[in-house]
């Protein structure tokens, strides 16, 4: 092969790697991952709980937020009650469980609240997506 065709044939790779070097991260860019922040989603309901915090502490914000997302990983726990959802009625019953047999006593308005907000955390940094078909 003689220099110049073979200095055309290297730069048109250089070229097509470069471009699609290039189409694969702005693929990435449009979809950015979704980072959940333990910290940051305790921070984001604090703020919403108004200006009572339902009578809660941060403790007890994390403390609920830790028992519901027990719940939603262990999937022997909610099997009977079908696919879990963030906030539903079986996670809250589970939290109460938990929090009295560790000595903690919280009325459903407050594990609710902390729940619901939890559901807008999730929705506000884009985890919440359609619903997904378990045969895919």
């Amino acid at each position: 092969m003689n220099g110049p065709l073979f200095f055309a044939v290297m730069m048109a790779l250089v070229l097509a790697f470069g471009i699609a070097m290039f189409w694969q991260e702005s693929r990435r860019m449009r979809h950015p991952e979704t980072i959940y922040g333990v910290e940051d989603s305790i921070e984001f309901i604090w703020d919403g709980l108004g200006e009572d915090k339902l009578g809660l502490k941060k403790s007890d914000v994390r403390r609920i937020l830790e028992w519901e997302m027990h719940y939603l990983q262990q999937p022997n726990l909610w099997a009977e009650d079908g696919p879990p959802v963030v906030g539903g009625e079986p996670a809250a019953r589970y939290t109460q469980e938990q929090a009295l047999e560790a000595g903690f006593s919280y009325e459903p308005v407050q594990i609710f609240g902390v729940m619901d907000l939890q559901a807008v955390y999730l929705h506000a940094i884009g985890a919440v997506g359609e619903i997904v078909d378990p045969q895919e």
